[in-house]
Parts: C-alpha cells; structure tokens; sequence
C-alpha cells in the first residue's frame, strides 16, 4: 500500500519527484491556438505542438526529477518523448470524446505507470505540456516550494487554470484539470504556491492561444520553440542553462520524427 507522505518521509533528496504530461493527438491538439494564428501558421502547428513539449521536458531535467512520462495517442508525440529521454505511455482513445474528463483520466494512468517505474519517488508532478517559456530554475524551485505538502497547485497567468500540480504519490484519483481547476484543485486540498502571483511567470505562461504565445516569447522561450518560430535566438531579458541559441537541430529532429512515424 503506497501510504509515503511528505510529512513523514524526512528531508527531500534528489530524484524524488516524477513528472507527467498529457498531449493530445497533433492533430487536436491545441486548435484555439491554431485557429487565433490563422491558415498561414497551419503548416507549422503541428511542429510548434511538439516544440513546446520539448522544451516543457527540458525545464524538467534537474537534480529533484528522477523520470518523466508523457502519455499521449499520438505516435509522434510519443516518439518525440522518447528522443527527448521520457518514457512514453500509449493511450487508446478510441471513439471517445477527448474533453476533460479524459484528459484527467490519461494523468492518473499515467501517474499509476510511473509510480511504478520510479518507486522511490515521493512525489508525481503533473505538467502541462505548453510551457515554452520555461527554466528548469523555476521548476526546480516549485519543487522546492512544495517540500512538506501533501498537494500544491501553482496556476496560470490568470488565476484560474493550473500549469503544475505537485501530490504525494499515494494520491491516486484523477487530478481536477478543466475550466477552473485551480479552484478544484484548492477544494482538493491543493496548497496554492506563490497567491499573489510574484514568481514564476514562465511556469504560468501555458499557450493556448496566439496572446498566450506572445506572452510567452516576451519571456523568452526555449530552444526548440525559437526555432520553429525562426527566430535566432530566444527573446526575453536573461537567458537560462535551456536558453541555448537555437539551431537548424531542433527543427531536424522534428522532421525525423515525423517521417519515422
């Protein structure tokens, strides 16, 4: 029986967290934001998708994260996480709807999956997969502000909607992610991290729509974001260690795993 809380588990020590995102088929994935950039960015979207996937993954990578998981449909997305050293966890939709019921359903299997794969881990942090913009600073300091609670949210730029959710890993049922989850989250019993909303704005910046995406690039996004955008180099005011100028790589290793999927 998983029972580990933080309150009993002792001092944090590296690699006790697992992270896990959900993304949608490419082809679904993201359809406000395509539709608020317009027809000439459709030949682009789908790589744009992936890049913010890649470089959400690169902020994770830090001392506190032992694994990383990305459940998806799409044998793209789950190639591209596997390049990107995640493993990645196939999920059958079949005929059903992809609403949000679904999408919690997909972050509690596979969290169960990675709890598993990574059993000293105390804690299972839920990600949204469209954080161009952020440094594994700042994940790593979300991490560090959860230390000592059972369930903490950080939310996104509006207050509403959550872009991280930290539980312990003897928590189980399905998160609460959705039109306001962050006030479902807190009714949950989630500790909301940083209320006044001082800190973090690359971790807050999800994009889901061409506004979302500015705001984004205002901050500076990562590598392979900015060279999908073509842009060369990350805009914003101080770069980080995932911060690198962007080459034609990025947009290579998209291709390839395009035309091996």
């Amino acid at each position: 029986m998983e029972s580990t809380s933080h309150t009993d588990a002792g001092a944090p020590r590296p690699g006790d967290v697992v992270a896990v995102l959900a993304v949608k088929r490419l082809a679904e994935a993201k359809s406000r934001l395509a539709a608020s950039r317009g027809p000439a960015s459709d030949g682009l979207h789908r790589d744009l998708v992936l890049a913010m996937l890649l470089d959400t993954i690169d902020a994770l990578r830090g001392p506190r994260v032992e694994g990383i998981a990305v459940i998806s449909p799409d044998d793209e997305v789950l190639a591209a996480a596997r390049a990107a050293g995640a493993i990645s966890v196939g999920e059958d939709r079949g005929a059903r709807p992809i609403d949000t019921d679904r999408l919690n359903q997909a972050f509690a299997e596979a969290s169960a999956i990675a709890r598993r794969r990574w059993p000293t881990a105390r804690t299972v942090m839920l990600v949204q997969a469209d954080l161009p913009a952020a440094t594994a600073t700042s994940m790593q300091a979300v991490i560090a502000a959860a230390d000592g609670l059972r369930q903490a949210v950080l939310t996104d730029r509006n207050g509403r909607g959550t872009t991280v959710l930290l539980r312990d890993r003897s928590i189980t049922e399905p998160p609460r992610f959705g039109p306001d989850s962050a006030a479902a989250h807190r009714a949950a019993g989630a500790v909301e991290l940083d209320p006044g909303h001082v800190r973090w704005a690359d971790l807050r910046t999800d994009v889901d729509t061409a506004a979302d995406l500015d705001a984004a690039r205002s901050l500076g996004v990562g590598r392979h974001t900015a060279a999908i955008l073509g842009e060369t180099r990350p805009l914003g005011p101080t770069p980080s260690s995932n911060r690198r100028t962007p080459s034609d790589s990025a947009t290579k290793r998209l291709s390839a795993t395009r035309d091996a999927s």
